[in-house]
C-alpha cells in the first residue's frame, strides 16, 4: 500500500469511529427519553388514581360519622396534628378501608412487577403490576390550608384540604409532585 491508501484507510476508520460513537449516543439518547416519558406515564397514572381515590372519600372522620350534625364551624373537624387513620384503618382493607380524605396522610405505597421479590421496608402495601417495568414508591401528605393561600399549610382546622402526592422511582432522578385540594361546602 503506498501512503496515499494508507491515508484514505485511516480517513475511512476515523469516519467510521464517529459513526459509531453518534450512533451508540444516539441509542443511549433514546433510551433514556423512553424510560423518562414511562416514568411520566406511570407517575402521573398512579398519582391520579390515588387522589381520585381520596376524593371519593368524605371530607372528614366528623363528616363520615353519620352521627354527626351539621356542621357549622370547622373546630368540629380533625384537628391538625390528627390528620391520618383513625383506628384500625388500613388502605384498601375490607371493613376497615379509609372513609375520609386526610386517612390517606402519610401513606406509603409502592408498585412494583411481578418478577421484583423485593420488599421495601415501611411501606402501607406493595402493589404488584403486571407490564410495569421498575419501582414506584408514592407517599402522599395531608394538610390544611386557607383559602387565601392554597399552597401554604396551616395548623388552623379550615374547609379545605390539600394532598400532595409524590412518586419517585428507582431508576430516574425525576420526581413527581401532584397536588390536589378537598373542599368542604356546607
Amino acid at each position: 500500500m503506498n501512503l496515499g491508501q494508507m491515508m484514505l484507510v485511516i480517513a475511512a476508520l476515523s469516519i467510521l469511529g464517529i459513526l459509531v460513537l453518534n450512533a451508540n449516543r444516539t441509542v443511549f439518547e433514546t433510551n433514556d427519553t423512553q424510560n423518562q416519558s414511562e416514568f411520566g406515564i406511570n407517575a402521573v397514572s398512579l398519582a391520579t388514581s390515588i387522589v381520585e381515590e381520596a376524593m371519593g372519600k368524605m371530607y372528614d372522620e366528623a363528616i363520615a360519622d353519620s352521627n354527626t350534625g351539621e356542621l357549622a364551624d370547622p373546630i368540629q373537624l380533625t384537628p391538625a396534628g390528627g390528620l391520618g387513620r383513625e383506628g384500625a384503618e388500613a388502605y384498601r382493607d375490607g371493613a376497615n378501608d379509609f372513609n375520609d380524605f386526610d386517612d390517606f396522610n402519610s401513606l406509603f405505597l409502592v408498585y412494583k412487577s411481578p418478577v421484583d421479590s423485593l420488599v421495601t421496608a415501611g411501606t402501607d402495601r406493595e402493589v404488584v403490576v403486571p407490564g410495569i417495568r421498575d419501582r414506584y414508591f408514592v407517599r402522599t401528605k395531608v394538610e390544611y390550608v386557607s383559602d387565601a393561600a392554597p399552597d401554604v399549610a396551616v395548623a388552623a382546622r379550615t374547609w379545605h384540604k390539600k394532598m400532595t402526592v409524590t412518586v419517585t422511582s428507582s431508576s430516574t432522578r425525576d420526581t413527581l409532585v401532584y397536588p390536589a385540594l378537598m373542599s368542604y361546602w356546607n
